[in-house]
């Protein structure tokens, strides 16, 4: 059973920025999600007020995204580095 993954215009952003010796690790992350978007090592629910997000660890980024389990859609909002990623959220 496989998840639909799709990228908010603010993530397509943050992927087109991000540095090219990094995009292969994201791009796998993302590829992982399609599969098992809930649990994982690298997966954590986020709690307060972002508690209906999950974040992906890759390396020193981190891709905060929602699931739809009805729709079985993955709806990834961001892909910034672990210092940017929460602040003003």
């Amino acid at each position: 059973m496989t998840y639909s993954v799709r990228l908010s215009p603010h993530a397509a952003r943050d992927y087109k920025k991000l540095d090219l010796a990094m995009r292969p690790a994201i791009q796998t992350a993302i590829d992982s999600l399609q599969h098992q978007p809930l649990t994982g090592p690298k997966i954590k629910r986020l709690k307060g007020r972002l508690r209906e997000y999950y974040r992906y660890r890759a390396g020193d980024y981190r891709i905060v995204y929602a699931v739809s389990l009805r729709e079985r859609v993955v709806s990834i909002d961001y892909i910034q580095h672990r210092k940017d990623i929460y602040r003003g959220r």
